[in-house]
């Protein structure tokens, strides 16, 4: 009698908890543009090598056994994701800098278009009706929020091309994982990419000649908030939760980002949408819904 009436009780805790750490993916990705913004005073690929680099050193401990059993060809794939994903940084967080987090945030969503698309001519594979639509749909949003205008002043092409950049360099690092973690864990994949990554940003930041050090305390308290928050509690929990619920559902979730990021951009900074946003980030997000629907194979964000 005890185990029938204990037995139900088990689905309904694991449910919950899975059901919060989606939540907490979603939340702590959500705050990635508004805590870049407070860490100005670094160079964007300051934060975007610390970001790399933090991420590799808190993961490292707990992959060492399965970086043991890798073969050397296994760090390829992992290590190509990896420069895609310095370049997705590196271009995305340069935006903030340069658009309002409005036009960002949603040019960068913009991802799966592009996977979809370099799918479809790199691996061949047979792309729906429906995705095609949502291509369409979601490139005729993109033209409207290209150039619009915000409270912050008339927005910067180059910004938005740079948000757009980063949507296709993290398609590359979706893709590469894609392939990379059929025969990996993803703490090992994580690993190696951010580890990587970090690498390349640190090498063209030494170039550049970009400060990596000399910051006030209220800099580094934000570079710490992003690793903590979107690098480690977002992503990590969105695809931690993966494994029991299914992606689609997951990136559908995921997709409360941008008007989540919206929403504070305009409390904390009075950063208020142009007109055409609106219309814009609702043809977008319809897009991707219907691109992710169709092809069930979302990929990784790492905004």
């Amino acid at each position: 009698m005890a185990a029938s009436t204990l037995a139900p009780a088990r689905p309904a805790r694991v449910g919950w908890v899975t059901w919060t750490l989606l939540v907490v993916g979603v939340l702590g990705a959500s705050v990635s543009a508004i805590l870049i913004r407070y860490a100005q005073e670094a160079h964007p690929l300051a934060i975007s090598f610390w970001r790399c680099a933090a991420g590799a050193v808190v993961l490292v401990p707990f992959g060492r056994k399965g970086f043991s059993q890798m073969r050397p060809q296994g760090w390829l794939l992992p290590a190509v994701a990896g420069v895609f994903l310095a370049a997705h940084f590196a271009t995305w967080i340069t935006s903030l800098e340069l658009t309002s987090v409005a036009n960002s945030v949603l040019l960068v969503t913009t991802a799966p278009m592009f996977v979809a698309v370099a799918a479809r001519f790199l691996l061949k594979e047979h792309m729906k009706a429906a995705v095609w639509a949502g291509i369409v749909l979601s490139f005729a949003g993109t033209a409207l929020i290209a150039g619009s205008s915000g409270t912050v002043g008339p927005s910067s092409l180059v910004g938005d091309a740079l948000a757009l950049v980063g949507a296709a360099t993290v398609a590359g690092y979706a893709l590469a994982g894609q392939v990379a973690r059929r025969k990996l864990g993803i703490i090992e994949y994580a690993v190696i990419t951010y580890g990587v990554g970090a690498m390349v940003l640190l090498i063209v930041s030494l170039v550049a000649g970009v400060q990596l050090f000399a910051f006030s305390l209220d800099t580094w308290v934000a570079i710490a908030a992003i690793v903590i928050g979107p690098q480690m509690l977002g992503h990590t929990m969105l695809n931690y939760v993966v494994k029991d619920i299914d992606a689609t559902t997951v990136y559908v979730a995921a997709m409360a980002e941008p008007p989540i990021a919206i929403g504070l951009a305009y409390l904390l900074f009075e950063e208020a949408p142009s007109v055409l946003v609106y219309p814009g980030g609702i043809a977008i997000l319809i897009g991707i819904f219907m691109v992710s629907r169709a092809r069930r194979q979302p990929p990784e964000l790492v905004e």
